[in-house]
């Protein structure tokens, strides 16, 4: 048996004790407000988000959060996390995989930072998304 599923969900990833505060009426104390991430899928499901390299990008660019959102993500047996493997923006104008590239390097990186490389700056990158 495979040691996790990978699932596709749709949402915009929030401060989880912010949704859970709007969703539900549950007040979590004050410095709770920015330690979990969480995709809140237009239903109000929560998917709390493992915070890897890929994870963390939502927390370090603000423009990630204010996106709809296509993740692919794994969930392990017995957590409720889930890690991230993919990320698309879904828009009007279509479905667009979501990285950094450093123009200099031509690397993808997958949070926002200086280059591994050049430790020069990197750019968020749209590209459109190859159907599946």
């Amino acid at each position: 048996e495979a040691p996790y599923v990978t699932n596709t969900i749709r949402g915009r990833v929030v401060w989880l004790a912010d949704a859970l505060t709007r969703l539900h009426g549950i007040k979590t104390v004050p410095e709770a407000r920015d330690r979990i991430l969480a995709l809140e899928t237009a239903d109000g499901q929560l998917y709390p988000l493992v915070e890897d390299v890929r994870g963390r990008a939502f927390r370090y660019d603000k423009r990630l959060r204010e996106m709809n959102v296509e993740l692919l993500v794994r969930q392990h047996r017995g957590s409720p996390m889930v890690q991230i493997v993919r990320v698309f923006e879904l828009t009007d104008k279509g479905r667009f995989e979501i990285d950094y590239w450093c123009e200099i390097c031509s690397i993808a990186l997958f949070e926002l930072k200086d280059c591994d490389c050049c430790q020069g700056p990197i750019e968020l990158r749209r590209q459109p998304a190859k159907v599946d």
